[in-house]
């Protein structure tokens, strides 16, 4: 069993629909996979044929509901290798891993301690990225736009539970922290995705669910892979402009004026800065 790296699958029981598509498609394009697999979970225990998959159960029972990044840290404390392999369960992937560019992604992180972060597929960082003494990896520049991402990478536990912060959900984290690692001088990397490096080492479409509908794509994934989804009790998401996207998300930012407003600043808060792992 590989000791570098666990396998976190972050989720939450309303998306316990996606799990078992989730599994069926890593187990048959992942099928020498080794390492120890963690399922976040508030409360539900969840099983799958052929997997050892542990379960956070990160709520306690009478325990009102948690922010997004307070589960998430909650699942990180309870993984013991140092490096974590970042999935959410919508990450339906649909051609062979690349296991090889993992494993060697691995095993640079622990050959090379600066480095925070690996990202493994082409939705990471929007860039610019810059050169890199290894060839098959890129330089995510520090003041790249999605510094930090929550698209499938290679992390080291206690660098990715620094950047959160416990308030914020999933895109505040994205954007929030990526502020926060404009101003930290640490090493993100990505493995190179073009034609030329024979692709993305994991690829999947982005992203399965969007604010809580299916994308239509994801329906010929499923049926070329004979997964079976009602996917009528979701319905499909139908796709927006880039800009009204953008003042979607401006939007929402500005629901939070005081808040926006001290991370702007880099004032915090800074409620989970002495997490252990």
């Amino acid at each position: 069993m590989n000791q570098n790296y666990s396998l976190l699958v972050n989720s939450s029981d309303g998306f316990e629909d996606c799990w078992g598509p989730f599994f069926t498609l890593f187990t048959k394009y992942w099928p020498t996979f080794k390492a120890p697999v963690f399922l976040n979970t508030e409360k539900k225990d969840w099983s799958f044929p052929g997997m050892n998959i542990q379960c956070t159960k990160v709520q306690a029972p009478a325990e009102p509901r948690l922010p997004w990044s307070e589960c998430l840290i909650r699942a990180l404390e309870q993984i013991k290798t140092p490096l974590v392999l970042y999935f959410q369960e919508d990450y339906f992937i649909h051609q062979p891993v690349r296991a090889d560019v993992v494993q060697a992604a691995a095993e640079y992180m622990m050959k090379h301690p600066e480095v925070e972060h690996i990202a493994l597929t082409r939705h990471c960082s929007h860039g610019p990225f810059e050169t890199h003494a290894e060839d098959w990896l890129q330089g995510i520049r520090q003041k790249a736009r999605y510094r930090i991402s929550t698209q499938a990478a290679l992390w080291r536990v206690d660098a990715l539970i620094s950047y959160l912060r416990s308030e914020e959900n999933g895109w505040m984290f994205e954007i929030y922290g990526t502020w926060r690692a404009h101003k930290k001088k640490a090493v993100f990397l990505s493995a190179k995705f073009d034609e030329a490096h024979d692709g993305p080492a994991i690829d999947y479409l982005h992203t399965g669910i969007i604010k809580g509908k299916w994308l239509p794509e994801i329906k010929d994934i499923f049926e070329e892979n004979n997964i079976d989804v009602d996917f009528s009790k979701r319905g499909f998401y139908k796709h927006k402009n880039v800009l009204l996207r953008k003042i979607e998300t401006c939007h929402r930012l500005l629901q939070h004026p005081i808040y926006f407003a001290k991370q702007l600043m880099g004032l915090g808060p800074d409620k989970n800065l002495q997490h252990n792992t």
